[in-house]
């Protein structure tokens, strides 16, 4: 008894510094292979607590090797789109300018209950009130009334020196007429944009 009494505060306090070095992100921030790894450590925990088949320091190495995965994945995302995006997938317009897009909501199996549910969450009675609905990589919905819309898209043309070419796509925009608009802000260089949105009013942009 006293064993396992010892050995779960130890784990106790390993786990609560391998969750700090997991980093700050609340649950519902989490992506899939964030999700798997929190899962897995937990099977690990319980397993080294419960039966023989796993001692202690097996536990520490298999759960540290874990964490150490998620921080290089972490990594590679934040300097790669097209990573972050097969990681974390991307997310989809379930009302797009004020209409339902029911071919998206078919391919994420989202029915209208689930969108009236949301929408009531979000204090929105109507879809008639709501320019945008995104439903995002953590199955949360983001709803941007039309009271309150300022953009024609609200997804970002440039992040971090990288074009959205998906949101030019959906603008029916090409990077021609993207680079043209910069130049008019006195912007030769894509890689020096941190942050582009296309509102009503024109390009709202913020330079590194």
């Amino acid at each position: 008894m006293f064993k396992i009494f010892i050995i779960s505060i130890f784990m106790y306090i390993y786990l609560t510094v391998l969750l700090r070095l997991f980093g700050k992100k609340e649950f519902s921030q989490l992506n899939v292979f964030d999700f798997v790894v929190f899962l897995v450590i937990s099977e690990i925990t319980t397993m080294s607590l419960e039966t023989q088949d796993l001692s202690v320091l097996d536990s520490v190495i298999a759960t540290l090797t874990l964490i150490i995965l998620d921080r290089i994945e972490s990594f590679i995302t934040m300097r790669s789109k097209k990573l972050r995006d097969f990681f974390e997938g991307r997310p989809c317009y379930i009302i797009y300018r004020g209409k339902i897009q029911y071919q998206n909501m078919k391919k994420l199996r989202y029915s209208i209950d689930d969108l009236c549910h949301h929408l009531r969450v979000s204090d929105i009675d109507s879809v008639s009130k709501v320019d945008f609905a995104i439903l995002e990589t953590n199955g949360s919905l983001s709803v941007i009334p039309k009271q309150e819309s300022q953009t024609l898209l609200p997804d970002a043309l440039i992040s971090d020196g990288c074009i959205n070419q998906e949101a030019l796509q959906i603008l029916n925009k090409d990077e021609a007429w993207l680079k043209n608009e910069l130049k008019k802000k006195h912007i030769s260089h894509i890689e020096d944009v941190l942050y582009c949105v296309l509102e009503k009013k024109g390009l709202y942009v913020i330079k590194k």
